[in-house]
C-alpha cells in the first residue's frame, strides 16, 4: 500500500474512533511499529491529528478557540439556546454558572427576563452582565482561584473547594463537546474539574450546547451523561449520540426542531 493512502486511512479511522494506537496500526498496515510513528509524526506536523503517549487522537481533542474568538460562533443558535433555556429559571433561584461564551450569551438574556437571582460562577463576564443589571437585583458570588484572561475566568484547585460550599437549585453549564462515549467534554482539565463539581453541587443540571458541539471529543471528561438532566441545544443530535442521551434519560430541548 503507498504511504499516501495509508496516512489517508490512519486519518479515516481516527476521525471514526478518535482514538488509534501504534500496535494496532501496525497490524492493520502489517508494517512495523516504527512505519506508523513516522506516518503519525507526519500527520501531527501538518497539525491533522495530536500524537499522545502510544497513538494519536483528533486533533481538536488538544485546545480550542480563546472565548474572544468563539463569541460570535453560532451566535444565532446560542441565542435561540440562552432563550429557551431561560424558561426554566425562576425569581429566587440559585444558579451555577460556569464559564464559556454560550453562558454569557444565557446571562445576557437573564438579565432581561428575571430578577432576584442568586449567581455563583467562576466567570467574570457573567458576573459582569449581572451586576450591569443594576445592585440588588441580584446576589452575585465570584468565585476565586486561579486566572485566566483568555477566558475571563477563574479555576484551579481553590475553585473547586469554594463550589463545594454551595448547594444550588441548577447548574446551567456549557462543554466542549458532547460525545456518545465518553460523555460531557472539556478541553481544559482545570475547567472540567469546576464544571463537574457544579454539577455535582446542583439539585438539577442542564447542559447548554450548540450542534457544533456534537460528535467530537476533547482533552477530558467532565461529567458522564447520566449526570446530567437536560441538554439544551439547537438542532436533534446525530443518531448514535441521541440514542445515548435518551439511554441517560436525558431530556433532550431542541430550540429548532426542523434546521
Amino acid at each position: 500500500m503507498k504511504r499516501d493512502k495509508r496516512l489517508q486511512i490512519i486519518l479515516n479511522l481516527v476521525d471514526e474512533q478518535e482514538h488509534v494506537e501504534v500496535e494496532t496500526l501496525a497490524e492493520h498496515f502489517d508494517v512495523s511499529a516504527e512505519t506508523v510513528r513516522r506516518d503519525l509524526n507526519t500527520l501531527s506536523e501538518q497539525g491533522l491529528i495530536r500524537k499522545v503517549h502510544g497513538g494519536a487522537v483528533k486533533f481538536q481533542s488538544a485546545q480550542e478557540n480563546l472565548l474572544s474568538s468563539r463569541m460570535n460562533h453560532n451566535l444565532a443558535q446560542k441565542i435561540s439556546i440562552a432563550q429557551y433555556a431561560a424558561q426554566y429559571v425562576d425569581p429566587g433561584d440559585s444558579l451555577f454558572l460556569n464559564s464559556g461564551s454560550t453562558n454569557v450569551i444565557f446571562a445576557k438574556e437573564l438579565t432581561k427576563l428575571v430578577d432576584n437571582l442568586i449567581i455563583i460562577t467562576n466567570s467574570f463576564s457573567i458576573a459582569n452582565e449581572f451586576w450591569n443589571k443594576g445592585e440588588g437585583h441580584h446576589r452575585i458570588y465570584l468565585l476565586g482561584g486561579e486566572y485566566s484572561g483568555t477566558e475571563m475566568d477563574v479555576i484551579g484547585s481553590t475553585t473547586v473547594d469554594q463550589i463545594r460550599q454551595y448547594r444550588a437549585d441548577h447548574a446551567f453549564l456549557t462543554v466542549g463537546t458532547v460525545s456518545a462515549i465518553h460523555g460531557f467534554m472539556d478541553y481544559r482539565i482545570e475547567a472540567a474539574h469546576v464544571i463537574h463539581t457544579m454539577a455535582q453541587q446542583a439539585r438539577r443540571t442542564t447542559v447548554l450546547a450548540d450542534s457544533s458541539k456534537f460528535g467530537q471529543t476533547a482533552l477530558v471528561t467532565a461529567f458522564s451523561l447520566p449526570e446530567a438532566y437536560r441538554l439544551v441545544t439547537d438542532s436533534l443530535p446525530p443518531e448514535g449520540l441521541t440514542h445515548a442521551l435518551d439511554k441517560a434519560e436525558i431530556r433532550i430541548c431542541v430550540t429548532n426542531p426542523i434546521g
